[in-house]
């Protein structure tokens, strides 16, 4: 707690300030907040610090923008809108446009994901939304896409 200038003591600014260090030491070893670690850091701020959720919710965004901290859930949408864009209304993929995507996403994420779970996300979403790989090779096969383990 902090000490106002007519005496009185704010409440919460203790919390605040060791809430912003949590956040800070989820995001030092990388930078990439997954979603279970970002549901995690806000319900610690809401259990253990007696924040508001939306005020740990801005405490979490302010101190990621703040250290460049990247979460799952932002540029899984960011992802999703550039699948759907290839998917188009055949609603099917190709393995370059697969692959390639996979390499935006590490992008987003600030290489904090590796290729394989990059290809696992981009498959997830595949089949959350119905889109098909497009067959190709020399077999017309859609191997490519079943060769990815989720």
């Amino acid at each position: 707690m902090t000490v106002e200038d007519d005496g009185s003591r704010r409440p919460g600014s203790d919390s605040l300030r060791r809430y912003t260090d949590l956040v800070k030491l989820a995001g030092m070893k990388t930078k990439y907040i997954d979603r279970a670690q970002e549901l995690r850091l806000l319900e610690q701020g809401v259990m253990s610090f007696n924040m508001a959720l939306e005020e740990a919710r801005t405490t979490l965004r302010k101190v990621a923008a703040e250290n460049g901290y990247v979460f799952e859930s932002e540029e899984s949408r960011r992802v999703e809108q550039l699948m759907s864009r290839h998917a188009g209304k055949s609603g099917s993929i190709s393995r370059e446009q697969f692959e390639n995507t996979a390499q935006i996403l590490r992008d987003f994420s600030e290489k904090s994901i590796g290729e394989e779970e990059a290809r696992r996300q981009l498959k997830r979403l595949m089949l959350e939304h119905g889109w098909r790989p497009r067959r190709a090779g020399l077999r017309w096969s859609r191997g490519w896409f079943e060769q990815v383990k989720i």
